[in-house]
């Protein structure tokens, strides 16, 4: 850089160096360290809904945006005078030959044309796809939601190499040195909109990626958020994993989460798979803990304050009295009529130690938090609820069913319990299968036509729940919609709590490679309805979300399959036991003995045997077994409170005896109960309502002259919330103020006091838009107007929205 700065100072021309030297400095500003790519590659796009007059530039019809020509003048007949970009060399061609081409970076004015809607729930918002290229149609969201938006959630192309994605309606292969600099390029101009429209303080960027461009996104990102925090998580996306040729094979990829604010991921409601099941707090049910201390430190010596008397009343079970601890020496309590003392005492006959002193198992008491088990016969036990199984009932992991002896909390019980949390950045989520919730619900859906590598719609919603969990009103935008995964996942959000959570679409109708070549050979091109049927947005993801929503196809078949829910049903179901009649007592004495045994049963760790071990019950395990039934009583009292076990073994001699400890165990822990997400059948479909558009664009000077009004009015619809019926206009008026949206639009300012009038008593109105070409006349309007929340001045706005807009963009 150096170098080239000397060499600027000897240009004579002082307009030129001076010229050059400033874009030297913008250079060296920008890229002294971090993401360096080539971010002048021009991109380019072809409108075919623009007409075709002097001056533009166009290229032929199925012709690539590098063959290019400027109009220079037309004919009576219907022919142009073209000249060929950049030898000027001339020829002819008729205007259903060419197509308009658009530098990024001119101004274009966009439209919605309406094509199609679903309508299931009156009163509740529209969900919106918009058939586009996403710059142009995240220029227009500006427009209408500028930092509106809670989630943008996108799934871009990954730049594999497999001409998956096109830049300037070209395919981009492993064979392009620009491939990475043309992603990227095409990625920052499409994030520096998307910021634009995310709340500042509360919004939220999510990226899927996969091992191609993770770490340019991820410096991407960097640069176009510096204020944000970003993380990122791996996640399993295929268990079976997709073969790399001479690599691991490839069974995750990446979310990159841009945290605006003081937004963070919620505590949800999950399922175990999400948490660590490593320890005794993710056995499904709350545990009870001995209070007397075991392990190390568990001797009277270790802890001398802790060896004191708990006065059990025998007739109800209650403590009634916590004494003080014994002096060092004495182990017989004071006694106290009519009660029971109960001291830490080992299995071993040993003096032990209580892990609670005694002022904090008072306290505790209050709580709930300590319980009495045992009997006068066996001798009574004392267990506690633990902080961390405590906290676990005051995050609402755990319902409280009642209260027991002592006063002590009792909960609901279940086999899989959900816990609430925030997980941690490895997901290894069974329903985030790209290839069972992805690739085959898109089938069952669309049972003839094929989408290259869908998502899971579970890990689509599960993506975007920790930010809208609680926001029944989000609005979620997706600007590389592709097959729809994302409303399809809005839906499921909004029909496991009645949320109106709205999802804005926006994708191309490009075809895929293949069947471009075919369609061409054919004798179609892009633009003719032959081609465009054959298009993403015509022929997956429009067909996807309105058969999703209304449960049927257009041929009125049903859809098949189920989708989990977020909410869960409990069932009873009985603990399972197992007699153990082909060996005797006798025959399991010792340990090798006894680790046979086990061998032959699943998940019955084998180190858990002892010499002298005549069952087995551990915490960790939901299995247990006795193997001497005379130590049935014993084995009775080490089960008490262990409900988490599920399955048990018992070696006995005769039906009878199994039968007999069987019911003891069965009346002492009682059945289980289990959850399961609940399902929900694909064929009823979503109270939600939907509608189409194409992205269009418009003459600036018939904007002007109010020619235009009724391809504006989807635009001003979709900025009051895409509420109510879209309306047309009708037909001329002084005004329109639309019978269902919230929103009213004044056409001729002198007509301005009967349209206050007319609005008076509209109190839904929260959008006012009017037109005029004075700026003090609007601002005169606006202050006689009654407060709305939202006013804009029209066309004006409109039009220097997008003119200013897109020269700040580039």
């Amino acid at each position: 850089m150096a170098k080239i700065e000397d060499l600027i100072k000897n240009i004579p021309d002082p307009q030129l160096r001076n010229e050059l030297a400033r874009e030297v400095a913008k250079l060296k500003a920008g890229k002294k360290f971090g993401l360096v790519f080539e971010e002048h590659i021009p991109e380019q796009v072809q409108i075919p809904g623009l007409p075709v007059k002097p001056g533009l530039r166009v290229v032929k019809r199925g012709g690539k945006n590098n063959e290019v020509f400027k109009v220079l003048s037309s004919a009576a007949d219907g022919e142009f005078t073209l000249a060929r970009e950049p030898d000027g060399a001339q020829e002819t061609a008729s205007t259903a030959d060419l197509v308009v081409l658009k530098k990024f970076g001119e101004t274009i004015y966009p439209t919605l044309t309406p094509i199609d809607r679903v309508t299931r729930a009156p009163g509740k918002p529209y969900h919106t796809l918009i058939n586009a290229d996403n710059f142009h149609a995240l220029q227009l969201l500006e427009y209408t939601h500028t930092g509106q938006v809670d989630v943008i959630y996108i799934d871009p192309p990954y730049n594999t190499g497999a001409r998956d994605w096109k830049y300037n309606n070209d395919y981009v292969d492993s064979n392009d040195q620009w491939r990475h600099s043309k992603w990227l390029s095409m990625m920052k101009k499409r994030l520096l909109l998307g910021k634009k429209l995310l709340k500042s303080d509360t919004g939220v960027l999510i990226v899927t990626i996969d091992e191609k461009e993770v770490y340019h996104l991820g410096m991407l990102l960097e640069q176009v958020f510096p204020e944000a925090r970003i993380q990122m998580v791996s996640t399993m996306i295929n268990p079976a994993n997709v073969a790399r040729a001479g690599a691991f094979g490839r069974s995750d990829e990446y979310i990159f989460y841009v945290m605006l604010g003081n937004i963070a991921p919620q505590r949800l409601r999950l399922g175990r798979e999400w948490v660590s099941d490593k320890g005794r707090t993710h056995t499904g049910n709350i545990r009870w803990d001995l209070l007397r201390r075991s392990g190390t430190n568990a001797a009277r010596s270790h802890s001398p304050g802790c060896f004191y008397p708990i006065y059990v009343n025998p007739d109800n079970m209650r403590i009634e009295s916590i004494g003080s601890p014994l002096p060092n020496g004495q182990s017989i309590p004071q006694p106290i009529k009519g009660l029971i003392p109960v001291l830490p005492i080992r299995r071993d006959r040993s003096e032990g130690n209580w892990q609670w002193a005694p002022k904090t198992i008072k306290e505790r008491m209050v709580e709930g938090r300590v319980r009495v088990g045992g009997s006068q016969e066996r001798g009574y036990v004392i267990y506690i609820l633990k902080d961390g199984e405590f906290a676990k009932i005051q995050r609402g992991e755990f319902n409280i069913s009642g209260y027991g002896n002592n006063d002590s909390i009792e909960v609901e019980q279940t086999e899989t319990s959900f816990v609430l949390a925030i997980p941690g950045s490895q997901w290894r989520i069974a329903s985030h299968d790209a290839t069972q919730y992805g690739s085959r619900l898109l089938g069952d859906i669309l049972p003839d036509k094929r989408f290259p590598f869908p998502k899971s719609v579970y890990a689509t919603r599960d993506a975007i729940r920790f930010f809208v969990e609680d926001k029944p009103n989000a609005i979620i935008i997706d600007f590389f919609a592709g097959s729809g995964t994302t409303l399809n996942a809005v839906n499921l959000l909004n029909a496991a709590d009645g949320g109106n959570r709205c999802c804005i679409l926006v994708t191309n109708n490009e075809v895929s490679d293949d069947e471009a070549k075919n369609l061409t050979d054919q004798g179609y091109k892009p633009g003719d309805d032959g081609w465009e049927r054959h298009g993403i947005c015509n022929s997956v993801t429009w067909p996807r979300s309105k058969f999703t929503i209304r449960g049927i196809r257009d041929d009125g078949t049903e859809l098949n399959g189920e989708y989990f829910t977020d909410k869960v049903i409990t069932k009873e179901k009985p603990r399972r036991f197992k007699h153990i009649g082909f060996l005797s007592t006798e025959q399991i004495t010792t340990t090798a003995n006894k680790k046979q045994l086990l061998s032959l049963f699943k998940d019955f760790p084998q180190s858990l045997v002892m010499d002298d071990s005549a069952f087995i019950v551990s915490s960790d395990h939901s299995v247990s077994i006795l193997f001497d039934e005379a130590q049935a009583d014993t084995w009775l009292d080490a089960l008490e409170e262990q409900n988490h076990i599920t399955d048990f073994y018992i070696v006995a001699t005769s039906k009878a005896t199994f039968d007999t400890i069987k019911a003891r165990v069965t009346k002492l822990l009682g059945s289980l109960t289990e959850t399961e997400a609940e399902k929900r059948p694909m064929s009823t479909g979503f109270d939600e309502n939907l509608e189409y558009f194409r992205l269009d664009f418009l003459d600036p000077d018939e904007i002007v002259y109010g020619e235009k009004f009724d391809a504006i009015l989807p635009i001003l619809w979709l900025m009051a919330g895409a509420r109510g019926e879209r309306e047309a206009a009708g037909g001329p008026s002084r005004w329109f103020i639309s019978a269902t949206s919230p929103f009213a639009v004044l056409l001729d300012e002198t007509a301005f006091a009967e349209f206050k009038r007319e609005i008076k008593n509209r109190t839904d109105i929260t959008h006012v838009f009017l037109v005029t070409d004075s700026e003090r006349a609007y601002r005169e309007m606006l202050a006689d107007l009654p407060k709305i929340p939202h006013t804009r001045m029209l066309y004006k706005n409109y039009l220097d929205n997008f003119r200013i807009n897109t020269e700040n963009n580039l």
